[in-house]
């Protein structure tokens, strides 16, 4: 699982690819302490989206995703690639 709230769809591509690369290593209980922290962050940002309620979501969730990138979430549906 890897969140890309925050990022641009042309960036996408690039945050999968250097999340992949950076988790390959992971054993698995790493992975899964990871993944958490990313469905945690998804679920954040959703919840965030939905008590400020459209075009209203000011307030950035405070997880940081794989590449160090704190997202906002400004989009409806977080886009998440299962790894």
């Amino acid at each position: 699982m890897i969140c890309l709230d925050g990022f641009r769809p042309e960036e996408h591509r690039d945050q999968v690819l250097a999340g992949i690369r950076s988790r390959l290593g992971n054993e698995p209980d790493e992975e899964r302490a990871v993944a958490a922290d990313e469905l945690r962050g998804l679920a954040r940002g959703r919840l965030a989206r939905l008590v400020s309620g459209p075009g209203k979501a000011d307030a950035c969730p405070t997880n940081t995703d794989i590449a160090g990138h704190t997202g906002c979430g400004e989009r409806p549906d977080s886009p998440s690639v299962p790894v």
